[in-house]
């Protein structure tokens, strides 16, 4: 069973009893999959004391916390990737290497990767790149799946005064960019699926 907790007040005596109720029951595991949510659970402290919450107080094994999605509306809950990168270093060796969470990031159309697995990172703009090692059904026939190098965005208010200068200057122009890639990336991808479904 997975959890979705995200600050320690909210393991409560009410979700200890139920997680130990099936963790009693047979469960195998109860996990935990949070979000980071700046201000909530962004230090180390923060961090650490809902990791303890969750595996002391209630037995509920700290499994992932993703970055907060590049959706509408929730830049304020957001963090860079260089953030997240500090804050798992952070709290190695505070807890047991089993209920040490890795922190991941969910990256479009590659999937959950560690902070760490970045091919490279632009700090100044905020702009990481990632790869995949993997085809999904939809893109077996797309010959650069594996080759391409997708993006992910920081937040503009974690980025240095340059870099955030430069986003005001140029914002637009690499929107438009990046919507462009997106879109031609969504065609291939329905093409591909078409493709796979007229097959069957």
């Amino acid at each position: 069973i997975h959890t979705h907790v995200n600050a320690a007040q909210s393991v409560t005596p009410g979700v200890a009893r139920a997680s130990r109720a099936m963790l009693a029951a047979g469960i195998r595991d109860v996990r935990n999959q949070g979000v980071l949510l700046k201000g909530v659970n962004t230090s180390t402290e923060q961090l650490l004391d809902l990791c303890f919450a969750l595996q002391d107080e209630a037995g509920i094994l700290p499994y992932y916390f993703y970055l907060c999605d590049m959706i509408p509306n929730a830049e304020h809950w957001r963090i860079s990737v260089g953030e997240a990168q500090r804050l798992q270093h952070s709290i190695m060796g505070y807890l047991p290497g089993f209920a040490t969470p890795r922190i991941v990031c969910d990256v479009p159309y590659v999937g959950k990767r560690w902070v760490h697995q970045l091919e490279e990172y632009d700090r100044e703009r905020g702009i990481s790149y990632w790869t995949k090692n993997y085809r999904t059904g939809i893109e077996l026939s797309d010959p650069d799946a594996l080759e391409r190098r997708y993006e992910y965005y920081d937040p503009i208010q974690s980025l240095p005064a340059a870099g955030q200068a430069w986003w005001r200057e140029h914002a637009g122009t690499e929107i438009e960019v990046a919507m462009l890639r997106a879109n031609s990336a969504a065609r291939a991808s329905q093409q591909a699926s078409a493709l796979l479904v007229g097959s069957h």
